[in-house]
């Protein structure tokens, strides 16, 4: 059902030795806390070296964690319970002379599949990879590569698929291949977790948001809580103008025939365009600004900086 809680991550620490014959260790996770819902795409944000793969590897076993427990369904997570996981992990190598078909029947006789050929197929429209999957890996690109990736991922039907950065290092069209993948696969009735830096990308296509700052969970919650209903502020464009009348206020800017103007307050809005307007201004546009993903990640990660300096 959507909506349940499928994930919990539970005040996850790790530390790696370090140092001379590795008598040190340094802490890398402070505490990792965040929940995954049900038929939901959750997004696991942070800075390179924020601690998002780290967090993934102990998710999938790869690691041990010093402290915390993660529970899948309630129950603490176990082997079993991670055979319902499908995991793309980044910059995933695969062998180069398999065909993009290949790959997937090894994946699938990996997992004792039987019958798997129709299930093959319809991975391969949902990745649209049709065309290219007698290709071998070696001819692909990386947009390819990462696509043919979440259909490996997904060969065993997994119910909760982990994505590490997923759109990273991919041109401008690749990412909306992978960003319209995501939302498909939520269509399907998947779960996703992926991770990302590229916040503009999160916020279009994600139910919620995990914020990490130096390995440690600074916020948590659904997009649109995070971002706020409320409008912070308000941009306004005008022709026939080279300047904003006297007394206005706010942020202006003169841009080629086109007069900007950024305002704070929605009372100040309707004085500002009924003066412009008796100028023989021509409202070009009127756009309410909300804050945006980015803003809050900065602010959060100044105010990380702060307390730790």
């Amino acid at each position: 059902m959507t909506g349940d809680v499928l994930l919990s991550v539970e005040d996850l620490t790790k530390d790696y030795p370090w140092g001379l014959l590795w008598l040190k260790h340094k802490r890398v996770l402070h505490g990792v806390s965040f929940s995954v819902s049900q038929g939901e795409i959750t997004a696991l944000l942070g800075h390179n070296g924020a601690g998002k793969s780290t967090t993934f590897k102990i998710l999938m076993g790869f690691l041990r964690a010093d402290g915390g427990r993660v529970l899948y369904r309630g129950e603490p997570l176990s082997r079993k319970a991670r055979s319902y996981i499908g995991f793309l992990p980044e910059n995933p190598a695969f062998y180069d002379y398999l065909t993009g078909r290949e790959l997937l029947r090894f994946t699938a006789e990996l997992f004792s599949l039987k019958r798997f050929e129709g299930r093959i197929d319809h991975l391969l429209r949902l990745v649209k990879m049709e065309e290219a999957a007698n290709l071998p890996l070696k001819k692909y690109s990386k947009g390819m590569v990462q696509r043919i990736g979440v259909a490996q991922a997904l060969v065993s039907n997994p119910e909760l698929l982990i994505l590490d950065e997923p759109l990273d290092g991919l041109d401008p069209e690749g990412r909306q291949i992978l960003r319209n993948l995501i939302v498909d696969l939520k269509e399907e009735g998947k779960t996703v977790l992926y991770s990302t830096h590229i916040l503009q990308d999160a916020e279009r296509i994600s139910d919620r948001a995990v914020i990490l700052v130096k390995g440690k969970t600074v916020k948590e919650g659904r997009i649109e809580d995070l971002l706020g209903g409320e409008t912070s502020e308000y941009e306004v464009s005008f022709k026939g103008l080279r300047e904003a009348p006297p007394g206005a206020k706010g942020r202006w800017q003169l841009r080629g025939d086109t007069l900007y103007g950024i305002l704070e307050k929605e009372e100040e809005v309707q004085p500002l365009v009924q003066e412009c307007l008796r100028r023989g201004g021509q409202v070009l546009s009127l756009v309410p600004l909300r804050r945006t993903l980015e803003e809050i990640f900065m602010e959060l990660k100044d105010e990380s900086n702060g307390s730790r300096g």
